[in-house]
C-alpha cells in the first residue's frame, strides 16, 4: 500500500506541473532528437599490502540509447548500459568470489540505466522516470559515472527558475538503482527502496551563487542510510585579467532520520578555492566529515571516487570522522592535454590520530571531440588505518 501510494505522488505531481505547462523547459542539449553512445574501456591495476597477489580488470561499458524530442519542448529518453568483463576476471569484483585479489567493483550486469520523460522551457522543467541525479558538486546524490555501471534513481524531478535569479528544485526518490548493477547477487546492494524528499535552493549573488538545500531521505532497504542533511553552500569564480580564482564553502548537519536503528548527529565541512589560469592552477581545500564516536557522516548516494582520495579507502566514514587536507596544482599543456596533481592528508576529525596519506595524479587527451584517454593513479600510504594500496587506470572512451 505504502509503494502504491508514492505511486500515485509521482503521477500527481506530473499533473500539477501539466497544468502549467507553458512554463516547463526542457534541458540543454535535449532539443534535438539523436541517438547516445557512450563506449569505455578501462584498465586497473591494484596492489594492496593485504595481498600477496596483484589485480588486474579489464572491463567495457556499453551504454546505448536513445533521446527523442517528439514535441516542442516534450523529450523521452532511454538507456540500456551493460558492463562486461574482458581477458579473464584477475581481480574480486565483488560478485565473482576471486577474494585472493585486492578488490575494483565494477562487477559483469546489464540494466536499463534511464527511462524518463520530460517537458520544459526557459522557468519550470520536470522529468518521471528512471534518470540521473546530480546536485552541487555530487557529494551527496551523483549518477557516478566513474564506475562503469552508472547510478540512477526512479524519480520525479522538478525544477522553477525566477526572474530573481533563484532556482528552486524538488526530487522525490523512490528507488536508487546502484552502481553495482542490476545482476549482483545480493538485492540489498543492487537496488534501494527509498521514500526520499530532496530541496534545494539556488540564489544568484553578486559574488558566486548560495545554495541551500534540505534532503530528508528513508532507505527502507538500508535503514542506516536514512537520513536528513541539511545545508548552505557558497561558491562562485571571479576572473582577474588572464587568471581566475574559484571557490566552495559549505557547511551541513546530518541526523539520523526515520527507520535508522541508529540515533546520530554529524556536521560536515568544505572550504576549497583554486586559483591560476589555463596552463596552470593551485588548489587548496579541506573536508571534514563529523562523527559521533559510533556513527559517521554519511552519503551513500553521492561519489566515493571524487572525495577523500582516488583509491577509496574512506567509503565509510571512520567512527572518529575524517578530516582531509589536501593541495595540489592542474591545468593543460595544450588545448587537449591535461593534467592534475593532488596529496592529501588524513586526520581523525575527534582527535590527533593520523590515518596516513595519498597522492593522486591524472593524464587525460582528447584524441577527437568523441574520443579520449585518460591515466589516473592512486597510493595511498597508510599510518595504521587499513593498509597502504595503489592503483592505476587506463582509459579509453567514446562518447557520440
Amino acid at each position: 500500500m505504502k509503494r502504491i501510494k508514492r505511486s500515485w505522488a509521482l503521477l500527481a505531481g506530473v499533473a500539477l506541473l501539466a497544468g502549467v505547462a507553458d512554463y516547463v523547459h526542457a534541458d540543454a542539449g535535449a532539443d534535438t532528437s539523436a541517438p547516445i553512445i557512450d563506449l569505455r574501456y578501462r584498465y586497473a591495476n591494484i596492489e594492496n599490502d593485504a595481498f600477496t597477489r596483484t589485480a588486474n580488470a579489464n572491463t567495457l561499458r556499453i551504454l546505448l540509447g536513445y533521446r527523442w524530442v517528439f514535441a516542442s519542448h516534450w523529450a523521452a529518453d532511454i538507456e540500456g548500459s551493460d558492463t562486461v568483463a574482458l581477458f579473464g576476471s584477475n581481480y574480486n569484483d565483488t560478485a565473482n568470489g576471486k577474494t585472493q585479489f585486492p578488490s575494483e567493483s565494477d562487477p559483469p550486469s546489464k540494466q536499463i540505466s534511464a527511462a524518463w520523460l520530460g517537458y520544459g522551457d526557459d522557468t519550470v522543467a520536470a522529468r518521471l522516470g528512471r534518470q540521473y541525479i546530480n546536485l552541487d558538486n555530487q557529494r551527496f546524490f551523483t549518477s557516478g559515472l566513474w564506475r562503469q555501471t552508472p547510478q540512477s534513481f526512479d524519480a520525479l524531478s522538478t525544477s522553477w527558475q525566477l526572474d530573481s535569479g533563484t532556482t528552486l528544485q524538488y526530487i522525490y526518490l523512490d528507488k536508487a538503482l546502484r552502481s553495482v548493477g542490476h545482476d549482483y547477487p545480493d538485492p540489498t546492494q543492487r537496488q534501494w527502496d527509498l521514500n526520499a524528499n530532496l530541496l534545494h535552493i539556488d540564489q544568484a549573488l553578486a559574488l558566486g551563487k548560495l545554495s541551500a538545500y534540505d534532503y530528508l531521505v528513508e532507505n527502507d532497504t538500508q535503514a542506516k542510510y536514512s537520513w536528513r542533511t541539511a545545508g548552505l553552500r557558497w561558491s562562485g569564480k571571479q576572473a582577474f585579467s588572464e587568471y581566475k580564482l574559484v571557490w566552495s564553502a559549505e557547511f551541513a548537519q546530518q541526523n539520523s532520520w526515520r527507520n535508522n536503528p541508529q540515533d546520530y548527529i554529524a556536521d560536515y565541512h568544505l572550504l576549497e578555492a583554486s586559483s591560476g589560469n589555463d596552463a596552470i592552477n593551485a588548489k587548496l581545500g579541506r573536508e571534514v566529515l563529523g562523527a559521533n564516536g559510533k556513527v559517521g557522516f554519511s552519503s551513500p548516494y553521492g561519489s566515493n571516487h571524487g572525495f577523500n582520495g582516488w583509491a577509496s579507502e574512506f567509503k565509510n566514514t571512520p567512527v572518529k570522522g575524517l578530516d582531509d587536507r589536501y593541495i595540489g596544482a592542474f591545468g593543460q599543456f595544450t588545448r587537449e592535454f591535461g593534467w592534475l596533481v593532488l596529496w592529501h592528508d588524513f586526520h581523525a576529525a575527534r582527535d590527533d590520530q593520523h590515518y596516513g596519506d595519498e597522492i593522486n595524479a591524472s593524464l587525460t587527451y582528447a584524441i577527437t571531440s568523441q574520443l579520449s584517454t585518460e591515466l589516473d593513479y592512486a597510493d595511498y600510504h597508510s599510518d595504521g588505518y587499513v593498509v597502504s594500496e595503489r592503483k592505476v587506470w587506463l582509459s579509453l572512451e567514446y562518447k557520440y
